[in-house]
């Protein structure tokens, strides 16, 4: 047989293992184009990035250890469910998003665990790639059954609502976006259905070449996903794609945001060189003007935090920049008449952290206050400046509180009563220089008087060149705060524009983040006797006396929080799943207790009334109320929730069930935050039936509206639960004490007494008025009869005296 026949006759066997492979190629096809369809996790939609030559869209999913993905083989599935649907309010600056009452689909700027979390991010982009550091995102096209619109948080300030990107406004189709930014926002949807969005990325290089990613599509689906149609295959793959991941959630919501699509990228100095007076001009980023302990004396300093890097600023070596960009327009309430008319411009630091502009607090967490008899009182002494300043904060329900108002009578101060981190509005009315005169001052066990007063130089404007021309150039420039402390000063500053840098003597502790303080006022602990004994794990405890980054209370004391800042969170002790009150009140690392041993004290610092309407949940408009807010009050305890302890490693599923149980009380517990309009979210409500159940995401640390309807001592029992990285399902429940009003109200019968603290008029504590709740050991037949006893003897006695119970 000729090669020509054996050839002949090979080809009909070529065709027909050709045709039989025909069907297996058909699946491989069909399943390679079945999206990957993303639910309820962390995704930036538009992951821009930048290798030198070539400018890029794509998506990046998941936290930390993120992945990028073709945005072709995606699908973004924002489900018609939980808080997804909202109708629209009757309110004028939410009238672009259509009428009142009309149902749209949000993407909240703020994570929502049963939602898609959608962003934008340029942060591998590095400084100097591109022209001013920044990138245009812009809307090309949108093809969809409704209208969509990406905006920011309602501005309880202004009253506007900043708009980003929509599909029916042209004027809102690119955003300048700095490079090294990570941005959310709300993703808006006014129907049901399949959205088509085209977005494109372009900039500039430093040369003047344009750089463009081209158009690229994203594919939105709002309601349930229903994957194409296609003819079924001979053969059916043999593993058929997942449609979502696991993915780990983000570590913490952002902190940060925007108040308007900036236009040039932000610096921790200005573009201009700052004058030679001076070492830094500060315009960017997170600073606070502080108070420290250094060699026994009281210092008053800057804490710059702008670089990731605490660095101790003499005042006199230091200058602030409030950008022209950050104005702002009076609103026209009454309330807000401290500040001029209504419509008029005023120039802000703001209090809460926003992309491009300085972020100024107050601090006091490196003062010494066990050497000190009293509180440390800061005041503003003088304002030398084109206008007035005015330093104010937030209440929960967004009505303004004043610290200073130069347009009264000065100096004005305020009482730290401990380590303190607190973030204000700083308005400034005119443009121009000022000169700001502060005082740190305090009074030692030994009567000794500590003060320090130095002066700020701020400028509102751009004009710089104003700060102190031809002043002498500084002798030296401060350095970052050392790991271990240094030698003390040998003298006591003057803070002159000609000051050395300051001391290298640093902090005891390192703040745990430049850009997210973690306020920690005083702990006022109770007077106790020994812990009683408890039934929940026991915990290995350091047996250094160094402190470490945490520290778990060993037998723990009862311990009552009346101020400063504190979390019910939850970690892995011993591998299992351990509820703790995450205890931030004093100066260094956290203490973490067994909620059973932490009573929180509501004063009638924490006392205000219900606002009605949305918040009818509360009660009546005018009703009294006590409440932990969200934000953080002087003389308040401010109480938040915590899962940083967790990685993805550890937990399965991505977060924590935290459910309320029970509550025994005399009134209601009302948890909540603030939706993207402003409105409450309740997180827990037991007036409504309990349990209440909240997933809260890994590497959550938030905070919220604790409100209570009356006075007395309410006993609340929260559960955690998670499934963990084995396999197996993992549970705590622990009880958590709060003491409502001035004297606690009425007490709970089953409250274990014991003996705890009560702030007198003179601002110290008696052994009185406090209680632990009970720690779930038994009560022996002993216990009960003489509680007996005392019960009918304190009857007896009421009678007899006709005086109520203290």
């Amino acid at each position: 047989m000729t090669a020509t026949h054996v050839r002949i006759r090979l080809l009909p066997a070529a065709l027909c293992l050709l045709l039989g492979c025909l069907p297996l190629l058909i699946p491989w096809s069909a399943g390679a184009a079945t999206p990957e369809v993303l639910r309820a996790v962390h995704a930036d939609v538009l992951h821009t990035t930048y290798d030198g030559s070539s400018l890029k869209l794509a998506s990046r999913i998941g936290v930390g250890d993120y992945r990028e993905a073709d945005p072709a083989g995606l699908v973004f599935n924002l489900e018609d469910r939980g808080s997804a649907r909202v109708e629209l309010p009757d309110a004028p600056a939410f009238a672009f998003l259509g009428k009142p009452g009309d149902p749209v689909w949000i993407a909240p700027e703020s994570q929502d665990p049963e939602l898609i979390w959608p962003g934008w991010d340029t942060e591998t982009i590095a400084a100097g790639q591109l022209r001013d550091d920044v990138v245009d995102l812009t809307l090309v096209n949108a093809e969809g059954p409704g209208a969509v619109e990406v905006f920011f948080n309602y501005d309880e300030f202004t009253g506007a609502v900043p708009r980003l990107f929509s599909s029916v406004d042209p004027a809102y189709k690119t955003v300048h976006q700095p490079i090294g930014r990570h941005v959310h926002a709300n993703w808006s949807f006014s129907a049901l259905g399949t959205y088509k969005l085209t977005f494109q990325a372009s900039a500039v290089t430093p040369g003047g070449t344009a750089v463009t990613s081209g158009p690229v599509v994203y594919t939105f689906v709002v309601g349930p996903y229903e994957p194409p149609t296609t003819t079924p295959p001979t053969t059916p793959p043999t593993t058929p794609p997942t449609s979502t991941p696991p993915t780990t959630p983000p570590t913490s919501p952002p902190t940060t945001r925007p108040t308007s699509p900036p236009a040039t990228s932000p610096s921790s100095t200005p573009t201009t060189p700052p004058p030679t007076c001076v070492t830094a001009v500060l315009s960017a980023g997170h600073v606070d003007v502080a108070a420290r302990t250094v060699d026994g004396d009281l210092r008053f300093q800057v804490k710059d935090g702008t670089t990731g890097t605490t660095v101790w600023r003499d005042p006199g070596t230091v200058a602030f920049q409030v950008k022209p960009s950050a104005d702002e327009v009076v609103p026209p309430s009454a309330s807000y008449r401290f500040l001029g008319p209504a419509g008029a411009t005023v120039w802000q630091i703001p209090q809460t952290q926003a992309t491009d502009l300085l972020w100024a607090g107050w601090n006091t967490e490196s003062v010494d206050y066990s050497t000190l008899s009293g509180p440390v009182s800061w005041s503003l002494d003088k304002v030398a400046g084109p206008g007035k300043l005015a330093v104010y904060q937030f209440d929960q329900f967004g009505q303004p509180l004043i610290s200073f108002d130069s347009a009264k009578p000065l100096p004005q101060a305020i009482s730290l009563a401990g380590p303190t981190h607190a973030h204000g509005n700083w308005a400034f009315t005119k443009l121009g220089l000022y000169k700001l005169t502060f005082t740190y001052s305090a009074t030692t066990k030994s009567g000794a008087r500590l003060s320090d007063t130095a002066t700020l130089p701020v400028v509102v404007g751009n004009d710089l060149a104003a700060l102190c021309p031809g002043g002498p150039t500084p002798t030296t420039t401060p350095t970052a705060t050392p790991t271990t402390p240094g030698p003390p000063p040998t003298a006591t500053p003057t803070h002159q524009p000609t000051t050395t840098a300051p001391p290298t003597t640093g902090p005891t502790t390192a703040p745990t983040s430049a850009d997210r303080p973690r306020p920690t006022p005083s702990l006022r602990p109770c007077v106790t006797a020994p812990s009683p004994t408890t039934t929940r794990p026991a915990t290995t405890q350091p047996t250094s006396t160094t402190p470490a980054a945490t520290t778990t209370a060993p037998t723990q004391a009862g311990t009552t929080l009346t101020d400063g800042h504190a979390d019910y969170a939850v970690r892995l002790e011993g591998g299992n799943l351990t509820s703790r009150l995450k205890d931030g009140t004093r100066t260094g690392a956290p203490v973490w207790r067994d909620p059973a041993a932490v009573t929180v004290r509501l004063t009638s610092a924490a006392s205000t009334t219900a606002p009605g309407g949305a918040f009818g949940f509360l009660g009546a408009a005018g009703t009294p109320i006590w409440q932990i807010p969200q934000t953080q009050k002087s003389g308040v305890v401010w109480l938040g929730w915590n899962t940083e302890e967790m990685t993805a490693t550890q937990v399965y599923g991505g977060g924590v069930d935290w459910r309320l149980d029970k509550l025994t009380g005399p009134g209601a517990l009302a948890v909540f935050e603030f939706d993207s309009f402003g409105q409450p979210k309740v997180v827990f409500n037991s007036a409504d039936g309990l349990p209440d159940t909240f997933r809260v995401p890994l590497g959550t640390h938030a905070h919220g509206n604790w409100a209570f309807t009356k006075a007395g001592t309410y006993r609340a029992t929260f559960t955690h639960t998670a499934t963990l990285a084995n396999g197996k399902k993992s549970t705590d429940t622990a009880t958590l004490t709060f003491v409502v009003g001035s004297t606690g109200g009425a007490r709970s019968l089953a409250a274990a007494p014991t003996t705890t603290a009560t702030e007198t008029s003179a601002g110290t504590f008696s052994t009185s008025d406090c209680k632990l709740a009970m720690t779930g050991g038994r009560l022996g037949i002993g216990w009960i009869v003489a509680a007996a006893v005392v019960l009918v003897l304190g009857v007896v006695l009421v009678t007899a005296t006709r005086r109520s119970e203290r």
